[in-house]
């Protein structure tokens, strides 16, 4: 096919697919733009009526003509394209049809025509285009005939049924004006009062309204009752302010009746009372109506506002009642959901429910809808294929006069291709498109997280810049495929060394950055050491065996910056310091950072001789009952005296223990030390006293776990009731599957758990549930400003709350003032502890603070 024909045929299917407006408006469009690209002389676009072709639009010789007039359409070569539903082709067509004096008149030689049909398969118009010398309709041109033939149909139906609405709108107009000229004329009934007078003068016509016989004497009492309850309250209020002298005397009012026969009616009652003034008094006397029955007026209302509100989008539309019963739908909610409106109506909605919405959500969507009478959102529904899909969905409730639902209407269009996009759109937007790491965007996120944590609990933080060393000779001689399947399997080894809660971003090329949240100088080291074993392993990479080293620069937080700019820049020198010293290594951005690495390497060789040298410390803080300040149990803490680095803090040689394995015996020695101290505390008197304990990481992850504590339990002849076991909320949250099997086995040996630092992590409520613990310590962060600090009063009320609700007592750490006291008690903390009552302090002086019952 030749390429200008290849472009006129995109063209024809282009205009199948984007005609819009008016239907005449785009029935000319089409005669034109057909008989330009087809270069015809002639296009006749008839819609079929009855046995006649109405000539709609005509296109001849450059210039366009409507309603151009009509012809009988059995003379035609067109009654063909109707009997068989298909395009029909003719050469000297002329001679063919002799009778068809439109083909003579244009002295037709090629002739093509092709039909239209509706949803029913009826056709109902054809196009024909005439031309006075032989044309060669192709294949091609045909089947982009047929596509537009079938948005023609669309188009006709769509003119039929705006012109269907016209009529029957028009309709409606005329019922209502006849429905009025003979109320006014002949229908309206009247009543007369007299007070003094229980009886009341009512005209045949209005007996007739409400279904009283002829001769039944009409009271007040009578009418009241045939009022319909729902609008019995408001009429008679309206009545009585209208006999009230202040007003004016004149009663407008609609309201429904019950007629004896049990029908429901409508009526207008319009009434004047008139009053007796005596002096300044007035009174009223008499009141004199009219009444009409208004029925098919509110009938005709409410159908036109359906109407009005159901066909006004060309989206799927749905119709229900106030019982959200289906009545009515559109051929495009078939379309969209596969049911026909013989399966829909009669049926709720909820027939097209996917199950991927729960009933918290339905809730919502009708709460909304009662009190706004209006919803829009996504939802998920499912086609009657079974495939589930996502549409965009509005529901308006149509209301009568008196504003009470009648109907709903909901509007609706599948959104699956948007999805799609959105989805698609959304991965570039956050993902490396190579290797489908996170890019700078949620790194910039998962910093200024990281970074609103380290700041509230005085954290930190690492982010390193890792730069691969002599990439660029890979791609130069390999190729660039090479290179991209290299890094592919690069990113996955940098996935897999890091923790979850860690953010790898390929910042381009042969660059990436990490964020370990929660990581200081040692870690940071650890990691980067991880890192470069990681990658000295060999790549296969289709038949080469490809190594990579990598120059590795390292920022912390707060120390090197405050925010990602400031911490990439630090980690970028500090990267290109590793370069220049040789590569295949990793950089500190500080002379501070390298000497906290020494320290860290003093701090581990000084703790491996710190038990046997009898250089480690039990102190013991107590713990204290809100309910009456007596002392109920110890927190266990450590303490570090070496002979030259003097008394080493905890926040900084727990973390090397950690990191060295030193803690599991650390922790040991720690564990049986407190449980013998308790053992002690008992056999002297003072009892019931809880000992907490602190647990790491690693001990909490060790498989010994409940054994070696149920062995030291044993051993040191404590019951388990005595000991709890201190977890912080991080370290339960890192498997929480893992951390329920080992708290049920610890509580099942009757040792009480309890969640350290809440409200620091990232708790979730369905695993704490399911967390065998007793108690939620809430962190000092947290207590330290809440007795100026409006959020930290609300984080702790709520913790307070929380625990309450799930059957959990709390203790408050980090008490140092009256003020923090008082807001605890009222909040109804059970627990607390802290400098107010006492700093930790050794065993013999914890001795002197339990002979006197309470804190000193």
């Amino acid at each position: 096919m030749k390429d200008a024909q290849i472009s006129r045929l995109k063209k024809l299917f282009e205009l199948s697919l984007t005609l819009s407006g008016d239907p005449m408006e785009i029935f000319q469009h089409a005669a034109k733009l057909i008989g330009d690209l087809l270069e015809v002389k002639l296009v006749c676009l008839s819609e079929i009526q009855g046995e006649r072709l109405n000539f709609l639009a005509v296109y001849m010789n450059g210039e366009i003509y409507e309603n151009a007039g009509a012809c009988l359409l059995a003379s035609t070569p067109c009654a063909t394209v109707e009997e068989t539903k298909d395009i029909r082709v003719y050469d000297q067509v002329k001679e063919l049809f002799p009778e068809a004096a439109f083909l003579q008149d244009h002295n037709a030689v090629a002739y093509c025509g092709f039909p239209s049909l509706d949803n029913h398969g009826k056709v109902v118009a054809i196009t024909c285009l005439l031309d006075d010398k032989p044309h060669d309709f192709t294949n091609e041109d045909q089947e982009v005939l047929r596509i537009i033939g079938q948005r023609i149909g669309m188009e006709i139906e769509r003119k039929r049924n705006l012109e269907e609405k016209e009529r029957v709108s028009g309709v409606l107009r005329l019922n209502e004006d006849r429905l009025h000229q003979a109320t006014r004329v002949s229908g309206t009934g009247v009543f007369e009062q007299t007070y003094g007078n229980d009886s009341i003068y009512c005209s045949t016509e209005l007996r007739t309204h409400f279904g009283w016989d002829a001769d039944e004497r009409v009271t007040t009492q009578t009418f009241t009752a045939s009022i319909y309850p729902d609008d019995r309250k408001r009429v008679i209020e309206a009545i009585r302010q209208a006999q009230h002298p202040s007003e004016n005397g004149l009663l407008d009012i609609d309201y429904r009746i019950f007629r004896r026969n049990g029908e429901v009616g409508w009526l207008a009652t319009r009434s004047q009372t008139f009053f007796d003034t005596d002096g300044e008094a007035s009174r009223a006397v008499r009141t004199v109506g009219a009444v009409r029955d208004i029925t098919k007026k509110k009938l005709s209302e409410q159908e036109q506002r359906i109407f009005a509100t159901a066909f006004q989008t060309q989206e799927g539309i749905i119709v229900t009642d106030a019982n959200q019963i289906i009545i009515r739908v559109n051929q495009a909610f078939t379309i969209i959901t596969g049911y026909s409106a013989e399966e829909a109506i009669g049926n709720k909605p909820s027939m097209l429910k996917s199950g991927r919405h729960d009933s918290f959500f339905y809730h919502a969507m009708h709460k909304t809808l009662h009190s706004e009478g209006y919803w829009q959102g996504e939802i998920m529904d499912r086609h009657k294929n079974g495939r589930i899909y996502p549409k965009w969905l509005t529901i308006t409730a149509v209301k009568d006069s008196d504003d009470k639902t009648t109907h709903y209407v909901g509007n609706f269009s599948d959104i699956t291709e948007r999805k799609r996009a959105e989805e698609h759109i959304h991965y570039l937007a956050n993902f490396d498109w190579l290797t489908g790491l996170p890019n700078r965007t949620q790194l910039n996120d998962h910093l200024k997280y990281a970074l609103s944590l380290a700041k509230r609990s005085n954290g930190h933080l690492a982010l390193m810049f890792l730069d691969l060393d002599h990439f660029k000779d890979i791609n130069d001689s390999l190729g660039h495929s090479v290179g991209d399947a290299l890094l592919i399997k690069l990113a996955k080894r940098l996935r897999a060394a890091l923790r979850e809660e860690d953010t790898v971003t390929r910042l381009g090329g042969d660059e990436f950055i990490l964020l370990l949240p929660g990581v200081d100088a040692i870690g940071a080291a650890h990691v980067a050491q991880k890192l470069q074993d990681a990658l000295a392993d060999s790549y296969r990479i289709e038949h080469h065996d490809l190594i990579l080293t990598a120059s590795i620069g390292i920022a912390l937080y707060p120390e090197d910056g405050e925010d990602l700019e400031a911490l990439s820049k630090s980690a970028d020198a500090a990267m290109y310091r590793a370069k220049q010293e040789g590569r295949q290594c990793y950089r500190f951005f500080t002379q501070e950072m390298q000497a906290c690495s020494a320290r860290n390497l003093q701090l581990v060789n000084a703790l491996r001789h710190a038990l046997d040298r009898s250089q480690l410390h039990m102190h013991y803080q107590p713990q204290i009952s809100m309910r009456d300040g007596r002392i109920i149990g110890a927190e266990a803490l450590l303490r570090w005296l070496h002979p030259e680095l003097g008394m080493v803090s905890p926040a900084e040689f727990i973390p090397v223990a950690e990191g060295s394995g030193l803690i599991l015996p650390i922790g040991e020695w720690v564990l049986r030390c407190a449980v013998r101290q308790a053992k002690a505390w008992v056999n002297e008197g003072f009892g019931p006293l809880i000992m907490a304990v602190n647990l790491s990481a690693v001990q909490f992850r060790h498989p010994d776990l409940p054994e070696l504590v149920t062995r030291i339990l044993d051993e040191e002849g404590l019951p388990p009731k005595y000991l709890e076991l201190e977890l912080t909320e991080s370290v339960a949250m890192h498997n929480p599957q893992s951390a329920i099997a080992v708290m049920n086995n610890l509580q099942e040996r009757g040792v009480r758990m309890s969640i350290d630092d809440f409200g620091t992590g990232y708790s979730s409520l369905s695993y704490l549930k399911k967390f065998k613990v007793y108690k939620l310590k809430i962190d000092q962060s947290f207590v330290r400003d809440i007795s100026t600090d409006p959020e930290d009063k609300a984080i702790v009320s709520a913790i307070i709350n929380l625990a309450k609700s799930l059957g959990l007592k709390t203790i408050a750490e980090g008490v140092e003032t009256e003020g923090q006291q008082a807001f605890l008690r009222e909040q109804g903390c059970d627990e607390t502890q802290g400098y107010l009552f006492s700093k930790p302090v050794s065993a013999e002086q914890f001795d002197a603070l339990l002979k006197t019952g309470f804190a000193a």
